[in-house]
């Protein structure tokens, strides 16, 4: 049989960081998602979606939303089974108690372990629901797993493998080594690549769909999962983000001219492909005259037209005459005898931080633009 894994989708997310309009841009963009996962399981043939928490980002879901996840899920006819996570936990005035949901929608409703058996593939799908936006215990540790008696089965559930102090279901291999399944289909972790390379196979986070900041880079996707008695599971990624963010660097070392500059900027915006549906954020590096790097603002505006977003962070390092700086008696040279030593620390990020304010204050000195700041500088 066939199983398409996702989850994480936090539908109706609030962009706090976007205005009203495209807040709202953003929703819409999840909700256009959330319909090319359903079309996927029908175009792969699935035979039932496993959404594995945080379907929605609150319990405040939209009519709009509500009513197309009823009918997108209706529609489609095959089974939908869903563990409720922190960000969307069952429970009173929840979505998952006032939707009219379809015969073929089976939501976990306890913190403790569930199963929904589904005869037609002989299956058996283990899970437990948050019902609150906590669940410090893991509900695979408390007993109460059925024993298997052949068929298949597989555990849906929102959990955090990476912490067993943490306090959104910590659950470890261990824990599902013991419910004996032939596919674990977790949410939770948004970026898990890390935890996949040092887990079992068969363990997989859903991870982002769709990224929804620089937090979630590249490009988002669900799994197909393909279950044969006494098989491992085959797991497969297919892409269907629209949008994705990137993180990127261009390096202007060298740059003699302003020409120059804007010739690394295109090169490194073009290797991002196809951009219209790109968030980039690229950092300027390297040493480079404050003069030749010019405006960093105009140059996102002007590179920026054929990407969704383009944000430029100016990371570059001044170059100075250390020489004629350090015999400089006015205050420009006074000021660089100040930061030489950290100018020269062992620590890049001391070295980095340090020359930041070297370009800052010789800009103020000579009475010249000031140089915008890094957000996480």
């Amino acid at each position: 049989m066939k199983l398409l894994h996702t989850g994480d989708l936090h539908l109706d997310s609030a962009f706090c960081g976007s205005d009203v309009f495209e807040a709202e841009r953003k929703r819409d963009g999840q909700r256009r998602l959330l319909e090319r996962i359903v079309r996927c399981a029908e175009e792969e043939d699935c035979d039932m979606i496993l959404v594995a928490g945080d379907l929605f980002d609150g319990k405040y879901v939209t009519e709009q939303t509500a009513e197309l996840v009823c009918r997108l899920f209706r529609e489609t006819g095959r089974p939908v089974v869903i563990a409720p996570g922190n960000h969307d936990p069952y429970g009173e005035g929840s979505f998952y108690q006032t939707a009219e949901l379809s015969e073929n929608v089976y939501v976990f409703s306890s913190s403790e372990l569930q199963s929904f058996f589904f005869e037609e593939w002989d299956l058996t799908v283990l899970g437990y629901a948050f019902l609150s936006s906590a669940l410090t215990e893991s509900p695979l540790n408390r007993g109460g797993i059925p024993p298997k008696e052949g068929g298949l089965r597989v555990l849906c559930a929102h959990a955090d493998l990476s912490s067993p102090v943490s306090r959104y279901a910590p659950v470890t291999e261990g824990d599902i080594g013991r419910c004996e399944v032939d596919y674990a289909a977790l949410g939770h972790i948004h970026n898990p690549s890390e935890i996949h390379a040092h887990v079992d196979p068969s363990i997989r986070y859903c991870g982002f769909a769709e990224g929804r900041s620089y937090d979630e880079t590249g490009d988002g996707g669900v799994w197909i999962v393909t279950l044969e008695k006494g098989e491992p599971a085959r797991v497969e990624r297919r892409i269907l983000s629209e949008s994705r963010y990137l993180v990127r660097e261009a390096d202007l070392s060298g740059c003699a001219e302003a020409s120059d500059v804007r010739g690394r900027i295109a090169e490194a915006v073009s290797r991002c492909g196809d951009g219209t549906g790109t968030h980039l954020r690229l950092s300027l590096v390297g040493t480079v005259e404050a003069e030749i790097l010019g405006d960093v603002r105009r140059l996102a505006e002007e590179y920026g037209e054929n990407l969704a977003s383009l944000e430029l962070k100016d990371l570059t390092v001044p170059v100075a005459d250390g020489n004629a700086l350090s015999r400089d008696v006015t205050l420009r040279g006074a000021f660089y005898q100040s930061l030489y030593a950290g100018l020269v620390d062992e620590d890049p990020a001391v070295r980095r931080k340090t020359a930041l304010a070297l370009r800052i204050g010789l800009a103020a000195i000579d009475n010249r633009r000031i140089p915008e700041r890094s957000t996480d500088e």
